[in-house]
Formats: structure tokens, C-alpha cells, sequence
């Protein structure tokens, strides 16, 4: 064999070698402060998909039954979307106390 050979086949070889080794793998770690910025970008979808659940859920409860003024005889009507609160400032401390009362309220209602 010819040395042009040898060089191809020791090339060939180490391709061979090294393609198994890189498969699925990134091609270096990810550095705490990535780490840590994909955590934070979970957490806030997370809060934000429960802010939106939490305000679809204050949309659809109904009051208690109201007081009777001299036009409707005791019924009360539905807030519109755009009389409820923004609750886009919401902690997620006040999400959790906003959702555990909806559920003595539905545990009301039930029994």
C-alpha cells in the first residue's frame, strides 16, 4: 500500500472513530447562567399558564345571589371580560390563594 493510502485509511478510521462519540450530544456543557435562564423561562410559562387558566376560572363564577334593587328583582348580572381585574401584576403566592379559594367556593357548592 502506497502511503496516500495509509493517510486515507487512517482519516477514514478516525471519522469512523470519532461520528459515535459526537452523536446527541451538544458540543459543550451549558453554563450555570444558561442553566438557570431556561429554569426561570419555564417558571414564568408555568405562572403565566396559570394566570390565564385563573382568569378564565373568575369569568365563570357566578355570585352569590344579590340584593334586590328596584329594576331587577334580585338577579345580578355577569361582570363583562373587560370590568374583571388585570391580573398581570399577580405574584404566584397570590395565584395559589386566588385558587385556594375558588376551590372552598366550589367545595361550598357542592355541598
Amino acid at each position: 500500500m502506497h502511503s496516500l493510502e495509509y493517510q486515507t485509511l487512517f482519516i477514514s478510521l478516525c471519522i469512523l472513530h470519532l461520528c459515535p462519540l459526537c452523536e446527541a450530544r451538544p458540543l459543550r456543557k451549558r453554563t450555570v447562567s444558561e442553566v438557570q435562564l431556561m429554569h426561570n423561562l419555564g417558571e414564568l410559562k408555568q405562572v403565566q399558564e396559570r394566570r390565564e387558566w385563573l382568569q378564565l376560572r373568575l369569568r365563570g363564577i357566578h355570585g352569590g345571589p344579590a340584593r334586590a334593587s328596584s329594576g331587577d328583582a334580585g338577579r345580578r348580572r355577569r361582570p363583562r371580560p373587560e370590568e374583571l381585574p388585570d391580573l398581570r401584576d399577580m405574584t404566584p403566592e397570590d395565584i395559589q390563594s386566588a385558587l385556594d379559594v375558588l376551590e372552598k367556593l366550589l367545595k361550598s357548592k357542592k355541598s
